[in-house]
C-alpha cells in the first residue's frame, strides 16, 4: 500500500532573483507557490505581493524559465502558471491610481489582479518610465510579454533557462 503522507514526485522548484530585493534569492515549488529562501544561478524574477495593506498573506508573482533547453517562460501566480506562449497579458491604469494587470487565456480572464499603482515617494523630476517600471514588476511583465513581435519574450526565454548570476 502506497505511503499517502509523501509526494508521488518530488516537488519542483526554479531559484529566482528577488525582484524588489536585490541579493534576495528565493527557491520557488511551482506547484504551490511557495517560497523558501534559496542559492544558485537564477532563472527569473518572483515580487512579493504587498498584502500587508488588506491583511492577507503575500503571494509570489514569478516571471522565469524552467531551466536551460526548456523553451517555456512562465508566469505564476500563487500556484497558478501559466505557459507565456499560450497567454496573453494587460496593463491598465484606472483613474482612482489602481492598475489592473490581467492574464487571457482562450476562455477569457484567467487572472484579474487590481492593485494600488507604487507610490513614487516625493516629487523626484529625474523619476521617469524606467524608475516606473522598476518599482512595479506587474507592469515590467506586462511590458516584456506585450511585446507584438515576441522579440522580449524569447529574449527572457533563452536568458532565464540559461541562468544568470544574481545581483
Amino acid at each position: 500500500m502506497p505511503d499517502t503522507d509523501k509526494p508521488a514526485a518530488p516537488p519542483y522548484e526554479v531559484v529566482l532573483q528577488d525582484y524588489d530585493r536585490h541579493g534576495q534569492i528565493w527557491s520557488l515549488d511551482v506547484t504551490t507557490g511557495v517560497l523558501t529562501p534559496g542559492s544558485g544561478r537564477c532563472h527569473g524574477f518572483v515580487h512579493l505581493t504587498d498584502a500587508s495593506q488588506r491583511g492577507d498573506l503575500a503571494v509570489a508573482a514569478a516571471l522565469y524559465a524552467d531551466g536551460t533547453g526548456s523553451g517555456t517562460l512562465w508566469l505564476q501566480y500563487g500556484p497558478r502558471r501559466w505557459d507565456c506562449s499560450r497567454v496573453a497579458v494587460r496593463q491598465a491604469s484606472e483613474e482612482d491610481g489602481h492598475r489592473l494587470f490581467t492574464v487571457f487565456a482562450t476562455g477569457g480572464p484567467e487572472l484579474e489582479l487590481r492593485y494600488p499603482a507604487p507610490d513614487p515617494g516625493p516629487s523626484d523630476p529625474a523619476h521617469g518610465w524606467i524608475d516606473t517600471v522598476a518599482d512595479d514588476f506587474f507592469l515590467w511583465a506586462a511590458e516584456r510579454l506585450g511585446d507584438d513581435g515576441g522579440t522580449s519574450r524569447h529574449t527572457l526565454t533563452e536568458h532565464f533557462g540559461g541562468g544568470f548570476l544574481p545581483a
